[in-house]
Formats: C-alpha cells, structure tokens, sequence
C-alpha cells in the first residue's frame, strides 16, 4: 500500500516528500509527488466562469486558503466558448497554469500532448478514494484514453427531459417514462393555433450531443463501435432518428431548425413548449422562468425498460505536467472533491457530486432533476455510454461537421440513412488514425 501518513510540516527542496503539516489540512500523497504540499502559489484556470459559478469556486478557494496559510491559489476564469483555445495558447508559450478545469470533450489533445499527469497514484493514496462514484471515474478514464485517470471530475450532468407540469396535470397525462409515452405526449400537448408544441428539439449550435444522448437512449444499443466498427448507421438508429426528426415542424416550432440552448431555454421559459432536452444544468434557467411548473425526469426508457445514458461531456479538474507544485494541487483538488466541498457546489448549481457522501445533503431531496438522475445512474439495469472523447477529430465531428448534415434532415434535404451513414463513415475514419496511431 503506497498510502502513509504525512508527518513533517516542512520539505527539503523541491523533493518528492511525504507531509503532514501541522498548521494545515491532511493529505497523504505517493511517493514521489513533486513539490511542497504545504507551500505554493498555484495557477487555477476555471474554463467556464460567470457570475453564477466563479463566486462559488472563490468561496471554496477561501476556505482552502484559510485551513492551508502556505498555498496562495490564484484564480482564473475563462470564458467557455474559448477556453479549449486558451490552454493550447498557454502550452504553446509555456505558460500553462499549475491546475484547471478541462471538459471530457478537449481532454483527449491535452493527453496525447503530454500536457497533463495522470493522478492514478494520486487517487491511489487519497482518503478519499473510496468515496468517488467508480462509474463516473471509469467514464473519465475511458475519455481519456481508457488506461489512466488524467481529469479528476466533480460533477456529473446527465440529460434529462424537462417539462411543463401544468401542462401535463392539465392534459391528465403523466411525463414520459418510454419513448412511445414521450413521441405520444409531444403530439397531444401541441395545439398550433394556441401557440403551443409539444417540444422543442435542437437543431443549432450543441444539437449533436442531445441527439447523440436520444440515439441511444431510445434504441438501447451499448456502446460507439462494436467489432470495430461505428454502430451510428445501424438499422435500429437510422429508424430513430428518422422518428425524432419527424417531429420538426409537426410538434415543434419552425425555428428550432437554428436554435441553440438560449432559444430553447427562452421557448420552455417562455410558454410556448411542453417538453425540452436538456442536461442537469439548466436548473436555474426553468427556476427562475417557471418556479415549480417545470417538472424533470430522467431520458425515457428504450423498448427492452432499460435506460441507456451516454454521459455528457463533463469537467474535470487536470494538474498540468509542467507544473512544479503537483502535491500542492492535488491537496488543492482533494478539499475541492471533499464531500462538504461538493455538497457545497453541486447542491448550488442543482447537479450529482461525483463525491457519493455528499448526496445526503438534505438540499439533493428537495432537486427533482438530481433525484431522477440519481435514481437512474442508481438503476443497476441502467448502461452508461461514454462518448469516444479520446479520438482527436471527435469534438470537431460533432460540433461542427455534423451539424449542417443534422439541419438538412431536419428540413427534408437529407434522408436519415445518408445522415447516419456519413456520420458512422466520419468515426471509423478517425478511429482507424486513433489506432494507427497507438500502434495496434
């Protein structure tokens, strides 16, 4: 066991060094960990800072600053449409930070970069192993690469089907638990001359996941690839996207064909939908819009009652290999994934703590939407699809070449099975150069 106790409240160097400081918090590291424990300024880059999660992290940074006098944490916030491009300027100028947070979706270039240490050491001696949700963990793994945990994630931010309970209460009909519900209930709750329809679907900026995250919730089908090849085109997904997208126009708003989520956040909020797909996150928009009218349930159940969930793309918190304060920031990232640590940002943004002591914060019983996604990813039936984040073309494919392709199906110049097949052709392309290059 690699685990020890730290004793000493002082190093010698910059040495690898085991400590336990007696005027700060305890940690145990491995053998090895680079640089004092107790004392460092550390760089934190946050990649999705506003006025809604910045003062929560820089609540938590005073709280670690005042039990560990010797680490000064300098906080940085980073708009989330350029952040990805703001670490490669960093490592293309040596300036990299000492730690931040990364999302699965740009994990992969930072690790085939060599731009990052894998923490399984560290997690390895952590107290506090044993508390993280193992299948969230092998999720991130998996986007990483599949071997070694690289981004240490905090939170987990499943899809989910928000809707209007008035509405439904009003039509006597219960929210969707299979898709036959969901497909029934999204044509009975549109009433065009009223201004109404029973969903919104995406059809602009950030449509592919969602349509992802639908494709194999509704077909059941496990997993990306399967003997080598995509399962993107199979028979059973071209039938359910053509069934998704027969609800553009019929049962949705003719504008949904551009929109993006403030559009469909303003649709929901504003009246004029039953039902929007959308992750954990949008908690406080359907809060704020429409108090305790918007009802949430997890994704429907495929035929076979099971739910398959293909996991979002979630962030994670990365120690930057240039780094000479690695002890340091993982102390830092054990306080931030404590269960008080997470209990504390998770319960305020209205999301599942990757830490599993924290969701017994009594504030998680009152959140409908954690709770339907908690008994979900509780469901032993329930199979998790984790995105191939680790393919380097991945994120370009479907935020950007995919998306044209997914408007003209939804208007009628592309049929479903020429969607399905370019968008499995686009995969094994990129997996085929994944595998080339990882020798195998």
């Amino acid at each position: 066991m690699n685990r020890r106790t730290l004793l000493r409240s002082t190093l010698v160097g910059a040495a690898a060094t085991l400590v336990l400081a007696s005027c700060s918090s305890e940690t145990s590291l491995p053998d090895g960990a680079l640089g004092d424990p107790n004392n460092a300024q550390l760089t934190f880059w946050d990649n999705n800072a506003g006025p809604d999660r910045t003062p929560l992290y820089e609540e938590l940074i005073r709280r670690f600053e005042a039990a560990n006098p010797g680490i000064d944490i300098q906080y940085v916030g980073l708009p989330s449409d350029s952040a990805q491009q703001k670490y490669q300027t960093a490592l293309a100028g040596g300036s990299a930070p000492d730690l931040g947070i990364v999302s699965t979706a740009y994990l992969a270039p930072l690790v085939a970069q060599d731009a990052v240490i894998s923490l399984d050491d560290f997690m390895a001696a952590s107290p506090q192993r044993d508390e993280y949700d193992a299948g969230i963990l092998e999720s991130a793994r998996e986007s990483g690469g599949g071997e070694h945990l690289f981004g240490l994630p905090y939170t987990s931010n499943n899809a989910t089907l928000w809707y209007r309970a008035d509405w439904f209460a009003e039509a006597g009909i219960e929210p969707p638990d299979t898709y036959d519900e969901f497909f029934e209930a999204a044509k009975d709750l549109t009433d065009k001359d009223d201004g109404r329809y029973g969903f919104t679907i995406r059809g602009g900026a950030g449509s592919i996941y969602p349509l992802l995250q639908y494709m194999f919730a509704s077909t059941g089908i496990e997993s990306f690839f399967e003997d080598g090849e995509s399962t993107l085109n199979r028979p059973e997904m071209v039938d359910a996207i053509e069934r998704f997208a027969a609800l553009y126009d019929v049962a949705t708003p003719t504008a949904d064909v551009n929109n993006g989520f403030p559009q469909m956040v303003a649709s929901f909020g504003g009246g004029s939908v039953a039902m929007m797909q959308h992750n954990l996150g949008s908690l406080s928009n359907h809060e704020k819009a429409l108090g305790d009218k918007a009802g949430a349930v997890a994704l429907p159940r495929n035929e076979d009652g099971k739910r398959t969930v293909m996991t979002d793309p979630f962030p994670s918190y990365t120690v930057f290999k240039s780094s000479k304060h690695q002890a340091a920031a993982w102390k830092f990232l054990e306080f931030m994934t404590s269960q008080e640590s997470q209990a504390y940002w998770n319960e305020r943004v209205g999301q599942i703590p990757v830490n599993k002591a924290a969701r017994s914060a009594p504030e998680f019983a009152s959140m409908p939407s954690v709770q339907a996604a908690l008994a979900a990813l509780d469901d032993p039936k329930t199979v998790l699809v984790t995105p191939p984040d680790y393919l380097p073309d991945f994120g370009k494919i479907v935020q950007v070449q995919m998306l044209g392709q997914w408007q003209k199906v939804l208007i009628g110049q592309l049929s479903a099975q020429d969607f399905a097949d370019d968008f499995a052709e686009k995969l094994d392309r990129s997996m085929a150069k994944y595998v080339a290059r990882q020798g195998k």
